[in-house]
């Protein structure tokens, strides 16, 4: 995955635009601040938060660790959200972007987040509101799945608060985004959404095969794309 990942994921243009002032708002980030970004990956947003201020890169996986350097990316960490190799109140903020679903236990992601940090921002997806418009269609097992995998929101919340932060604030944002029909099932192809890799034997080919066929039946050669994702402010 590590290989693959900002080839299906990422968009430098996005991550300004929408990812980055969002994560600022609900982290209250600030220039020269020490910020933790927790499940960094291939260090996409460690990168652009590093711009303006001191960030430390956490992965437990050392092949995206490996990737994270190899793009240049420094303060790269090998480590467990679930126990930081880190001091504690070493770091203002710390963030979480689109990484509880991958945790066994947010809660004590979130206990270890407060202990080494002042304040948190935790981008995520409210699954109980969540539509996936035609991939519904092509991969019918895939919401379910997700819906076990993501923390609801006001858990996410009784977590921060049962770890410390005393004010937790959610807002939602739209997002939406237009890709050639290409890109989309490029992406699709390479499991942007981690829950592909997750489908009952055979869905994920199936799907892929009604998506070649559909797309562009339906689209023409633009797809558009919207959600909402959720972001979580917390301070202590």
């Amino acid at each position: 995955m590590a290989q693959d990942y900002d080839l299906a994921r990422g968009d430098e243009a996005t991550d300004r635009e929408f990812w980055l002032p969002a994560l600022v708002e609900a982290g209250q980030l600030g220039p020269g601040e020490r910020v933790l970004d927790v499940g960094a990956g291939t260090g996409r947003f460690s990168r652009l938060v590093g711009e303006f201020a001191r960030v430390v890169a956490v992965d437990c996986s050392r092949a995206m660790i490996d990737q994270a350097r190899a793009k240049g990316t420094p303060n790269l960490v090998l480590g467990d959200a679930h126990a930081l190799p880190l001091r504690r109140d070493a770091f203002d903020a710390a963030l979480l972007v689109m990484v509880l679903h991958q945790l066994v236990d947010p809660r004590q992601a979130f206990r270890e987040i407060a202990r080494v940090s002042r304040r948190a921002a935790v981008a995520t997806s409210d699954m109980r509101t969540r539509t996936l418009g035609i991939l519904e269609e092509a991969f019918p097992s895939l919401l379910a799945i997700d819906r076990a995998r993501f923390p609801p929101i006001e858990g996410i919340v009784a977590g921060l608060k049962d770890a410390g932060f005393r004010r937790v604030d959610v807002v939602s944002r739209p997002y939406r985004r237009t890709l050639a029909v290409a890109r989309e099932l490029e992406r699709v192809r390479r499991k942007y959404i981690s829950t592909l890799d997750l489908l009952p034997p055979g869905e994920f080919d199936r799907g892929v095969a009604f998506l070649e066929r559909e797309l562009p039946r339906r689209y023409g050669d633009t797809f558009e794309t919207s959600a909402s994702f959720t972001f979580v402010g917390a301070s202590r």
